[in-house]
């Protein structure tokens, strides 16, 4: 029986967004060699069925279906031998789909227990692996080990060859790679022959000019030994290979009549099991219509790549080896293509045609923003219960704004409750980006020369659209931000004589779609605030990797604003002794005291008690603000608010986010879990808010952070901070807050405006470090 792994990647190479590049899958890797897992037998076992079974949903792209089914593999095996062979295959299936630390145990477990070829195959697995995670000189010794086992194996000789020669010098590669152009010719199956040379052909094709006829060759080998139908799913890959290479080297038209051919035969799988290599074909086929001049053609292609995507979205895999968003590298120049061409579409209309396609735009961002948070907490299923479709309900004098920042310019669509128009800005991508992360930090250090960046980003976000507010009355604006835009203050803008925040109130939504903008019901709610001046035993919880995240931005910052005074997140956490920051990873007993001591935020006690004045409240300060005691509270259902002062980071991902208890660090994950009961499903929050948090220094994903809490939290709208913020005015803000809230029922939205404009227009708090870090996410009303 046929049990080649043949899909396994040594490393996988990005989808690139322009539009001669593009998406390269999981198919550039070692092949396996051919081998009967199965003794011989009159009948088939159910062991044998279920394990070639699995192994076929992986040859098949159905990693999904092939993770369960092996893992049932496991559960009927009946010797440790069978057991030994379900588990390495269920670790191939999981490598593939980059669960890469369930995979690692796994193909260990198998690689330890076998011996000769069968070894070979696991070491060849553990080599992929080990590159992914940029060992390389494990990896290096993991093929050269299977390469040593082969024996007289010529498919797993093949394999560990080409992965060696992955590693090999650059100046060496183009020979090494010739060589086995010929050895691949002269052995194997035609299936196995056609993987090998999708494997070779990916590589020299990596190596640019030099190796472009041996690429060229291997492609077109590949694509002739598939041609027989015995293995559909490689012909497709086979021409989607010879396609980009052909699209790369400007010969669209080929490109093209390959890439639909590769389409037809795809479309002809089983369901299911060539839904990847459709995305990348049907983008391909877009960009190539584009290019030709097919516009409606290549729109209707990249609206195809896009449904594609949301079918397939559930098993994209979350990040890549190098830990950078999926979302960023595979799904998001997709989006955008389509965006492009739905602008381009609007241009040639007018009235109700040309608002339905800007709608179209709408809804394709907010399909975005659905990944992107999807991504970010690695959890489909989370962001899918709130989806409700794109909200309908926007009240007068409000617009929701969505800044889309493309190459070359910024276009700024704009949304109330009967129109939808569209403004653009000229200015390029990457220079909106750095201004932008320019100006975040700017604030963030409280620096005196922020005011240029400001006004820059004032001229290209809100001055275009200064004639559409006015007339219309807008209030309040509504921002989806894109990107480094997440890190941006937008109050803190300025039109050169005042704050766009002394004009309107803005807040922002990760998504409408995801948002819940139904009118809110605080009236009579219960408020349990809840803080910490003085930490307990979370310090002694905090890991090593926990004080370094905290400590990233440790240095001192600048005092041009006029004394920043103590911050309250840890941006310049330093013993208050004037011992040195590495007093924090010497002895146990003297980390935990210059940590706690470090911690404190004395600010909080008179911000807690303040905010209990406000309202009918319930106050957990310090000892009773414990993990446990938290989720006694919150699972009554009796609080519709809940204010938690206390550290906490939004990092680059849902695991590198997280609130001080007083006892225990309290994760997204463990946010959720706490409020599970039916109490509290019955009367879920209707704001959450963390006044002493912060997103991490510089990454513009970690204001996701923001909205994944609210989200875990079934929150219907979040209030944090950007950067750490100063003790006083905290304190100061939050009180102004809840007494536009609760007290003289102003929205959200303008109950924080007043906040800010409270300080904003103080001697004291007039920059804005102390102010604008203050952000509303989700529900505004």
């Amino acid at each position: 029986m046929d049990t080649s792994r043949t899909r396994l990647v040594a490393e996988a190479a990005a989808w690139r967004s322009s539009v001669r590049q593009t998406l390269v899958r999981w198919v550039i890797a070692a092949a396996i060699a051919t081998c009967s897992f199965f003794a011989s037998s009159a009948e088939v076992s159910q062991w044998e069925l279920e394990l070639s079974r699995g192994i076929n949903y992986r040859k098949q792209g159905n990693l999904e279906l092939s993770i369960d089914t092996l893992a049932q593999s496991a559960r009927a095996a009946s010797t440790d031998e069978q057991r030994m062979r379900s588990t390495g295959e269920l670790g191939a299936s999981l490598l593939q789909a980059r669960r890469f630390d369930q995979a690692a145990g796994l193909l260990r477990d198998a690689y330890s227990f076998f011996s000769g070829a069968d070894r070979a195959r696991y070491a060849i697995d553990l080599g992929n692996l080990a590159l992914i995670r940029k060992r390389e000189k494990d990896a290096q010794q993991y093929y050269l080990e299977a390469l040593d086992l082969a024996g007289e194996d010529t498919e797993i000789r093949i394999s560990a060859r080409l992965n060696l020669a992955r590693l090999a010098p650059q100046n060496e590669r183009l020979k090494r790679l010739t060589d086995l152009f010929e050895e691949i010719n002269g052995n194997a199956n035609a299936s196995s022959r056609a993987r090998f040379f999708l494997n070779l052909g990916n590589q020299a094709q990596a190596l640019g000019p030099a190796a472009l006829s041996l690429a060229y060759r291997s492609f077109d080998q590949a694509r002739q030994l598939s041609a027989d139908g015995s293995d559909n799913r490689l012909r497709v890959e086979s021409l989607d290979a010879l396609a980009q290479l052909y699209e790369d080297n400007g010969r669209r038209k080929e490109a093209l009549v390959l890439t639909q051919q590769a389409i037809a035969y795809a479309r002809a799988l089983t369901p299911g099991a060539a839904g990847d290599l459709l995305i990348v074909l049907e983008w391909r086929q877009g960009r190539l219509h584009d290019a030709l001049g097919n516009q409606d053609l290549a729109l209707t292609a990249f609206q195809r790549a896009v449904d594609q995507i949301e079918m397939l979205r559930q098993d994209i895999p979350i990040e890549y080896e190098d830990g950078s968003s999926s979302f960023r590298r595979t799904l998001e120049p997709v989006y955008l293509g389509l965006v492009e061409r739905l602008l381009q579409a609007s241009d040639k209309e007018s009235g109700d045609a040309k608002a339905a396609y800007l709608r179209r735009v709408r809804d394709a961002v907010e399909l975005i923003k659905q990944a992107e948070l999807q991504d970010y907490l690695g959890d489909r299923c989370t962001v899918d219960a709130v989806k409700g479709g794109t909200a309908t309900v926007i009240p007068a004098g409000t617009a929701v704004l969505y800044p889309i920042i493309l190459s070359d310019r910024i276009e700024l669509l704009l949304e109330t409750s009967s129109d939808i128009v569209r403004f653009s800005s000229r200015v390029a991508g990457p220079v909106v980006r750095r201004i932008a992360r320019a100006f975040a930090n700017d604030l963030r250090d409280g620096s005196a020369g922020y005011m240029s960046r400001s006004r820059q980003l004032y001229d290209w976000l809100f001055r275009p659209l200064e004639g559409f507010i006015a007339e219309r009355r807008i209030t309040t604006v509504v921002v989806v931000p894109d990107g480094a835009l997440r890190l941006v203050a937008m109050g803190a803008l300025h039109d050169g004589n005042q704050f766009a925040i002394e004009r309107l109130a803005i807040t922002t939504v990760t998504g409408l779609s995801m948002t819940n903008t139904s009118s809110p019901s605080t009236q009579g709610a219960g408020l349990l605030v809840a803080g910490i001046s003085d930490p307990g035993p979370v310090v002694e919880k905090l890991s090593q990797a926990n004080v370094e995240q905290l400590l990233d931005t440790a240095i001192p910052k600048r005092d041009d604003a006029g004394g920043l005074a103590q911050q309250r997140a840890l941006r310049s956490l330093r013993l208050r002794s004037g011992d040195s920051i590495s007093a924090l990873k010497s002895d146990p007993a003297d980390r935990i005291k210059a940590l706690r001591e470090a911690l404190a935020l004395p600010g909080v006690k008179g911000e807690v008690e303040a905010i209990s004045r406000i309202s009918r409240s319930t106050s957990m300060l310090n000892e009773p603000f414990t993990v446990e005691g938290f989720r006694r509270a919150t699972e009554s259902g009796a609080y519709r608010v809940v204010h938690v002062a206390s550290h906490g980071v939004f990092g680059g991902t849902a695991d590198s986010s997280y609130v001080l208890a007083y006892d225990d660090l309290l994760t997204l994950d463990g946010l959720e879990s706490l409020l599970k009961s039916d109490k509290f499903r019955r009367n879920p929050i209707e704001l959450l808010s963390l006044s002493a948090c912060q997103t991490a220094e510089g990454d513009d994903r970690s204001p996701l952070g923001i909205a994944g809490a609210a989200i875990k939290a079934r929150a219907r709208s979040v209030v944090a901070t950007l950067w750490g913020v100063e003790d006083n005015s905290a304190r100061i803000a939050m009180e102004k807050f809840y007494q536009g809230l609760l007290v003289d029922r102003m929205s959200k939205a303008q109950a924080l405006r007043q906040s800010q404009i409270e300080l904003l227009r103080s001697d004291e708090y007039g920059h804005p470090f102390f102010w604008a870090p203050f952000v509303l996410i989700g529900n505004w009303l």
